[in-house]
């Protein structure tokens, strides 16, 4: 859509009356957006058929919807991109809370754009949130794809970077909602580090992702010296 557009948008906006107030969220986290009926038919098959006549009822002049599946900051994104087909995510957003709630009230363009990001993009994720979030959605057999593949590599990160309980979280994620092949399970049960020198201050870390951990079958630590030599030869520097 074009600027000029977008500017004719805005402007029959505010000359337009409010005829709708949408709730959004649960409680303790509802607001309530006051939008006009005309312009959310317009912009999404979802609303147009939601607000017909036959579905909405009105009160002094008002009709009043629920949201309650989608939060605050999602639908905020959501409504300013009916209104202005530009897509801004400076709350950041969970990407995957956009893209399921676009797709539910059909705003096609928005759905495919956030849906291509979290294909190709770790960093569009927020696990381990968005990896149970996903495993909740069997529609979408392509994202949780992607998911798995970026939470594993995420999880593997974390032990290279000595960061074990973050991995340890990741993997019980994996095991407890994802669907799992045996490969899978394995990786996440049986930890190689031995060819990781766990530093000492590493040591700490790994022996509370031990005494936590509820998963791990196999630990490998064959020619770990657990630090000593890694750490002599920093202070040798």
């Amino acid at each position: 859509m074009s600027n000029e557009t977008i500017q004719d948008w805005l402007e029959i906006s505010k000359n337009l009356d409010v005829d709708i107030i949408i709730k959004a969220g649960e409680e303790p986290n509802i607001k309530e957006f006051k939008a006009h009926s005309n312009i959310l038919s317009a912009g999404s098959p979802y609303f147009k058929a939601a607000l017909s006549s036959r579905w909405a009822k009105k009160e002094n002049g008002i009709i009043t919807f629920n949201k309650p599946n989608i939060s605050p900051p999602v639908f905020e994104t959501l409504i300013n991109y009916i209104y202005t087909k530009t897509f801004s995510n400076k709350d950041e957003v969970s990407l995957l809370e956009i893209f399921i709630a676009a797709d539910e009230i059909e705003l096609y363009e928005l759905s495919q754009h956030t849906k291509k990001c979290l294909l190709e993009t770790k960093s569009a994720w927020k696990f381990p949130k968005d990896f149970i979030t996903i495993c909740k959605h069997d529609a979408f057999i392509d994202l949780y794809e992607s998911a798995l593949k970026f939470v594993k590599n995420e999880a593997h990160e974390y032990i290279m970077q000595g960061k074990f309980l973050k991995a340890l979280e990741l993997f019980k994620e994996i095991l407890k909602n994802g669907q799992c092949s045996p490969d899978d399970q394995k990786y996440a049960s049986n930890w190689n580090l031995s060819s990781k020198k766990c530093r000492l201050k590493n040591l700490n870390e790994l022996i509370n992702a031990l005494n936590k951990n509820t998963i791990l079958t196999s630990l490998n630590l064959a020619g770990n010296d657990l630090g000593v030599d890694g750490d002599r030869k920093e202070e040798k520097h």
